[in-house]
């Protein structure tokens, strides 16, 4: 059997930079991390295909900037990754958007290319 805990140790990062590039509002960083073929869902909410779509759902209009996350628990084996978190988002005009997450990822090759996110707002 290969030894994956490189791979796994490469795949958390990979989850790492793409939250980080959430928190940073940096669209750029947050595409490097995605195969051309990622499929985001956010169920009830939206499923997207591909990066270009999945660009138009990275920012909220209603958003006033980009969000606070806090990741919690990471778990990983192989080319699967979750991670549980909290997050906060101002909204423009007021108000503020505060949910728990939990996010499942699937790479292939150092690149995203499933992630399912379950948000509960608190």
């Amino acid at each position: 059997m290969a030894d994956q805990t490189g791979i796994t140790a490469n795949n958390v990062s990979v989850v790492w930079k793409i939250n980080k590039g959430f928190e940073a509002g940096d669209q750029e960083a947050i595409l490097a991390c995605l195969a051309e073929d990622i499929v985001w869902e956010v169920p009830p909410h939206f499923t997207a295909r591909g990066k270009q779509e999945f660009r138009s759902f990275i920012t909220n209009p209603t958003a006033d900037g980009p969000p606070v996350i806090e990741l919690r628990h990471f778990t990983a084996e192989g080319d699967r990754v979750t991670v549980e978190g909290y997050v906060e988002n101002k909204f423009v005009g007021g108000g503020v958007f505060k949910a728990r997450f939990h996010n499942a990822y699937v790479l292939r090759d150092g690149l995203i290319v499933t992630m399912t996110s379950y948000v509960v707002p608190v």
